[in-house]
């Protein structure tokens, strides 16, 4: 008996245990069938049911609406649009009629002046210059000492203008023209010689001239003025003429008593270049003439 109902036994115990075992085999891929089973479903469910179930509406496609307001905007832009349109025309117009008024203002001046190149020299004889003065009749009186007798002064007055002279190769200048800025020009009768010299002060050239010079009223005298300029070199040897001054000869007072007895009577021997102004050159073109 104990042999037939071991047997039986071991077969229930591994019927039992081969039950628990498919069970425990089973469950788990039916849950895993089934969680595949729900995410197909759901990747369909835009498509066709699963299981039964109602598919979502299609959800509505977007739609765009005009407002009243937007087209009252596109027909402002026209509006601007054609506005702007008519004001470049405008403009196309008006800077047309403006070049072709500046074409003729243009060409007019042309017409009416040439230019003219700057003169330049690298000698004095032959050069042409355009001077600028402006001089007095008398040079400042000096400052009286306590004890020295008052005498009458003659007016002092100024003049000014500008003359244009030619240094000629043979040392004799001429006068291409005078003429002064105003009533107070004064007049240039005759320009003598020039020279160059060297200054023994400060070793450098100097031109010297002088001129015979009627001054207008109230002063209404005619008598000598002496010029002198420093000659520069500047660059390519050109040459230019700086730091004018205008002289006029005047006597020396002697004092009283002493030796300068011996000169009384004898006014004008002793004399000395008394400074009354000054004047500017800048070269200018030889005459048609000589060209």
């Amino acid at each position: 008996m104990r042999s037939r109902t071991a047997p039986t036994l071991l077969a229930a115990a591994l019927a039992t245990i081969g039950g628990d075992a498919a069970f425990r085999v089973t469950a788990p891929t039916a849950s895993f069938g089934a969680r595949r089973g729900g995410a197909a479903c759901r990747r369909a469910a835009s498509t066709s049911s699963c299981g039964g179930a109602r598919p979502s509406p299609p959800a509505p496609s977007p739609r765009i609406l005009r407002s009243s307001a937007s087209d009252d905007g596109a027909s402002e832009a026209d509006k601007l649009r054609q506005t702007a349109s008519k004001l470049r025309e405008e403009a196309r117009a008006a800077e047309e009629a403006l070049g072709s008024t500046r074409g003729t203002s243009a060409q007019s001046a042309e017409e009416g002046a040439t230019y003219v190149k700057p003169a330049e020299y690298t000698e004095m004889g032959g050069s042409c210059w355009e001077i600028t003065y402006r001089f007095a009749n008398e040079p400042e009186a000096k400052e009286e000492k306590e004890g020295d007798k008052k005498k009458d002064n003659p007016p002092r007055k100024f003049f000014g203008g500008k003359l244009q002279l030619q240094f000629k190769d043979d040392g004799y200048t001429d006068i291409i023209s005078s003429g002064g800025t105003d009533s107070n020009a004064a007049t240039f009768q005759k320009v003598w010689g020039w020279d160059l010299e060297t200054s023994e002060q400060d070793s450098l050239d100097y031109i010297l001239f002088s001129a015979d010079i009627t001054l207008p009223p109230p002063i209404s005298t005619s008598e000598r003025f002496y010029f002198q300029a420093r000659v520069d070199k500047e660059g390519k040897d050109l040459i230019s003429l700086q730091d004018g001054s205008v002289t006029v000869k005047r006597d020396i007072e002697s004092p009283g008593g002493g030796w300068w007895g011996i000169f009384r009577g004898a006014d004008g021997i002793l004399a000395q270049f008394r400074e009354v102004g000054g004047f500017r050159c800048r070269p200018v073109a030889k005459p048609e003439a000589e060209l």
